[in-house]
């Protein structure tokens, strides 16, 4: 006879077939139709499942796309984790993070630009719950500028608004590889090119009385 432990777990792992078959299918049809034309029964058909499962699972569409969204950014910080190289300068280190970032959101940009346009419809607590994973995924960069010696004489502060300025720079620098065909190399040096900009400047000393 299962135990209670044996039939939990045989759950779990249902639970987590049919998570896994639902993301996939609506990574498929999202990318194919785009977000707003494919509806959660063609989503649940694909998947082998009734609609209704997609509430159970993700209490809407637009939950089932910000698991997407979750799942993207985990990955990218998976991969990145522990190969920064520690004794690199400011500038190499952000060459290997942007790169490693880049390439992970560049995968599928068509999807992408679904995710981008669903950032600002989404609720007021899924906001935050990003904005945490945010802060995961640019932990290496803000670590990066507080080891650089070039950027000690900035407070905790400037570097944190610094941290955003760029994430802006870097958002809007994925934008040629929707729009125009940019290969992500050439978004890695766009990014790069504006990010210098901004970081030759937080090098430049305080000025006085500041």
């Amino acid at each position: 006879m299962d135990s209670p432990a044996s039939r939990r777990r045989s759950r779990d792992e249902k639970s987590a077939a049919t998570r896994a078959r639902l993301t996939a299918a609506a990574r498929t049809l999202f990318d194919e139709h785009g977000y707003h034309n494919v509806s959660v029964t063609q989503i649940a058909r694909m998947a082998g499942v009734t609609h209704a499962m997609i509430n159970v699972y993700f209490h809407s569409k637009a939950g089932l796309l910000y698991a997407l969204i979750r799942e993207n950014n985990a990955s990218q910080i998976d991969r990145l984790c522990s190969s920064v190289p520690l004794h690199a300068s400011f500038e190499e280190k952000l060459r290997h993070i942007v790169t490693v970032y880049v390439e992970g959101d560049l995968e599928d940009p068509r999807l992408l630009a679904v995710m981008q346009a669903y950032f600002w419809q989404w609720p007021a607590d899924t906001e935050i719950e990003n904005r945490l994973q945010l802060r995961q995924a640019l932990a290496p960069i803000l670590q990066a500028l507080r080891d650089s010696p070039q950027f000690t004489h900035r407070s905790g502060e400037e570097l944190e608004d610094a941290l955003d300025s760029f994430y802006a720079i870097y958002t809007h620098g994925l934008r040629p590889a929707i729009y125009d065909g940019a290969s992500p190399a050439q978004c890695v040096e766009t990014i790069l090119r504006r990010g210098k900009i901004l970081f030759d400047g937080l090098a430049l000393p305080a000025a006085p009385g500041s």
